[in-house]
């Protein structure tokens, strides 16, 4: 059985540790096609490029990558939705190191992914597991995520696509008022949307600056 596989991370270590886990436990009836990406421009291009060819089985993204230097894609969570856009029979497995409940609902609504893996609780024999199940159809969460998917958290706001974008273009310095000229969005609009994201932050206070530190801190940046 032939499966090709995509493996995002801006880690080459992590990456090259991807490779050997799945190699080790490899079986003899899979014939893995193993292919890595350590960045947002490098990963588009190669699920663009497999559309027209060879589409990936399953797609190991990191979900704290750098923007983008050519597209509009802001981050490993941008991403994950074009893989969705382009690649809509791609199992998606999204691994992260934050455990924020407002984190992991936003990952999950949003590109509602078959496998959501925290690194620190992945070993090895996990990894694999995690690959075999999913390769068979099957959803698989790591035991953060699953203890966080008892608790049956609700949340009334969810940091969307467009909210990433604001939070990017913010973060490069760009003023509230000159927004309305790159996100097609009035400027109240704009405040609004602000103004939800700092509720579901938990940022009472502070302006631009202390936002898009603690979007950074949270992991949306």
């Amino acid at each position: 059985m032939k499966v090709k596989l995509l493996l995002v991370d801006d880690h080459p270590i992590i990456l090259d540790g991807y490779r050997n886990i799945l190699n080790s436990f490899n079986q003899d009836e899979l014939d893995l096609i193993i292919e890595t990406a350590s960045d947002c421009d490098e990963a588009y291009l190669k699920i663009t490029k497999s559309k027209a060819t060879l589409p990936y089985n399953i797609i190991f993204l990191d979900i704290s990558l750098p923007p983008s230097e050519h597209y509009p894609i802001y981050s490993g969570e941008d991403l994950g939705l074009k893989v969705r856009e382009f690649l809509p029979n791609c199992k998606l497995v999204i691994l992260t190191m934050y455990t924020d409940n407002l984190r992991l609902f936003n990952i999950m609504k949003n590109l509602k992914p078959e496998g959501l893996l925290i690194k620190s609780d992945v070993t090895p024999k996990e990894f694999f597991t995690a690959f075999e199940k999913i390769l068979a159809g099957d959803l698989y969460y790591s035991q953060t995520v699953n203890e966080f998917s008892r608790k049956h958290i609700s949340q009334d706001f969810n940091i969307d696509a467009m909210d990433r974008k604001i939070l990017y273009h913010i973060s490069k310095g760009v003023k509230t008022k000159d927004l309305v000229n790159i996100v097609n969005l009035s400027l109240p609009a704009i405040e609004k949307r602000k103004k939800s994201i700092k509720e579901a932050i938990g940022l009472e206070e502070g302006g631009d600056i202390v936002l898009v530190e603690k979007a950074r801190e949270m992991g949306f940046l």
